[in-house]
């Protein structure tokens, strides 16, 4: 409880300083009793995810909750960026990035449990362009046409970004293509929102983007795309790793397979 500094303030009168401290501790226990007070008083996980699999993770987080009584908050956004998250903080008790190379990086740098891991789904790259492909885009050169608008995920903190940027430069058109890019993704659901807006002519993103869009979005597949996996593991720093660790086994379990496939996932290795 703050108390006033002796800067010439004139102290509480102790009948107010007593309700006050009432006021505090009833303040407090209603605060406590909130956060036990998820279906079961089982815990809190927290999840923190790239927003490629955001729709489907927050209906399998909604489902766990109602089968296990334990409370699921997730956060998304670029797969960097959370991991970033965990590894400042030292927060969070799950890592669910949007490919298998950030797990890999958190892995390496000893941010989860590699005997935690398991693979939930399998995304491949396409480019993504409004509904009738509008500019005609028939591969990544087409990319290069002035008067084509780009969005790409930021190839710092964003899964889509690294693929794209990599992808570009085998075809050695990366700088070409940046002056096209009217803008980078902060993450995946950015990227599929500009699509389904008409907001830009093409996007490097992910197959299933146009599956939760079919009337909005068409895809074009290029050469060389080869499909990444979403996983999943247990943060080092959890302090409920057996609760976090029963998530796991829920979101790669037959339950949570099902979700993501009928939000348009590939849940079989391609």
């Amino acid at each position: 409880m703050c108390t006033l500094s002796a800067t010439g303030a004139a102290p509480l009168p102790k009948s107010v300083a007593l309700l006050f401290a009432g006021l505090a501790a009833v303040w407090f226990g209603a605060s406590t009793q909130g956060a036990d007070s998820a279906p079961g008083k089982a815990g809190r996980l927290v999840v923190l995810a790239g927003a490629a699999s955001q729709p489907a993770t927050k209906e399998v987080a909604r489902l766990f909750t109602a089968e296990t009584g334990i409370a699921v908050d997730c956060t998304f956004g670029g797969s960097g960026t959370v991991l970033n998250q965990i590894r400042i903080e030292h927060f969070g008790d799950l890592y669910l990035p949007g490919s298998d190379d950030y797990m890999d990086k958190a892995e390496k740098e000893g941010l989860v449990d590699p005997a935690s891991r398991q693979i939930i789904c399998w995304l491949l790259p396409v480019i993504c362009v409004p509904k009738g492909n509008p500019k005609q885009i028939k591969g990544l050169n087409d990319l290069t046409r002035p008067g084509v608008r780009v969005t790409i995920g930021d190839p710092k903190s964003v899964c889509l970004g690294s693929i794209a940027k990599a992808a570009l430069e085998k075809a050695g058109i990366y700088e070409q293509v940046q002056k096209q890019i009217v803008t980078y993704s902060a993450d995946c659901q950015q990227i599929a929102s500009l699509i389904r807006l008409d907001e830009v002519d093409a996007a490097i993103g992910y197959d299933v983007f146009q599956r939760q869009s079919p009337d909005l979005m068409d895809v074009v597949e290029f050469a060389g795309a080869a499909s990444v996996n979403i996983p999943v593991s247990v943060v080092s720093f959890s302090k409920q790793k057996e609760l976090a660790q029963r998530f796991v086994d829920f979101i790669a379990g037959p339950k949570g397979r099902e979700v993501f496939a009928r939000n348009g996932y590939t849940v079989d290795k391609p």
